[in-house]
């Protein structure tokens, strides 16, 4: 997918991706709560002791954590969003896997 500009913010990207997703907002910004109906219900975003969806950002081919919501993350080519569901016991949780080109 392309975009127009140097920059898309983050909430521009999960709109125009087709992924299916549901957000909540918190004083940070917005989180993911729901990613291609994973869980398939959700009493709280962030629930205690159970998996929820951890942001990443990729710059320069490595995974960083995301410090606030994906809507105040601006991307740039070859940047991207990831979502890793991880386990709340997790004091640090790994990254998605970065994609391969070939």
């Amino acid at each position: 997918m392309g975009f127009a500009g140097d920059t898309i913010n983050g909430e521009a990207l999960m709109v125009q991706s087709g992924v299916e997703y549901q957000a909540q907002t918190f004083s940070f910004g917005k989180a993911v709560c729901q990613v291609d109906n994973e869980p398939t219900t959700y009493p709280k975003c962030f629930p205690d002791n159970k998996p929820y969806w951890s942001l990443f950002v990729e710059t320069g081919g490595a995974w960083a954590s995301a410090a606030n919501g994906y809507t105040t993350v601006n991307l740039h080519d070859k940047e991207a969003l990831g979502w890793h569901y991880v386990q709340a016991t997790d004091p640090s949780p790994a990254p998605p896997p970065l994609a391969t080109v070939g």
